[in-house]
């Protein structure tokens, strides 16, 4: 039988190699997502640098086309909480990571608008976060 925390434990480790890999940050599992409500899988490693997103991490056993809806809504409660942006991380047995973004999100980092459906989610690999990550970093810090 496979334990689900710890199955979420690597789960967590492997997105947190991943945002190093391809943006050069270092996050650390938020231990205190245990004892408090609202709060995302990952944080920041160290203090100092701008982080703007909320980060949910979800590898799941079975099959399926996309997300679960209940995903999105845990990520999106936690970000709102502490005035950040919401992504989920998820996997599924045998398949690469998926990342979901608002679409206002993706507008903003391309130099878009931001009035957009608020509703409106669009999912990518971890490449295209990596690039939309970038561009919000950019626009933040210039």
């Amino acid at each position: 039988m496979v334990n689900s925390r710890d199955k979420g434990t690597r789960g967590e480790y492997a997105v947190i190699k991943l945002i190093e890999e391809l943006l050069g940050i270092k996050l650390k599992r938020d231990v205190e997502q245990y004892r408090q409500a609202d709060r995302g899988d990952l944080i920041l490693a160290e203090d100092g640098s701008d982080w703007p997103f909320c980060v949910e991490v979800k590898s799941y056993s079975g099959l399926s086309v996309t997300h679960r809806p209940a995903w999105w809504q845990q990520v999106v409660k936690a970000s709102a909480a502490h005035g950040l942006i919401p992504v989920l991380f998820y996997k599924f047995d045998r398949y690469e990571w998926r990342v979901v973004l608002k679409a206002n999100t993706v507008s903003f980092a391309l130099g878009g608008t931001l009035d957009h459906d608020d509703d409106v989610l669009l999912t990518t690999d971890t490449y295209g976060f990596a690039y939309m990550a970038r561009e919000i970093l950019a626009a933040r810090a210039g």
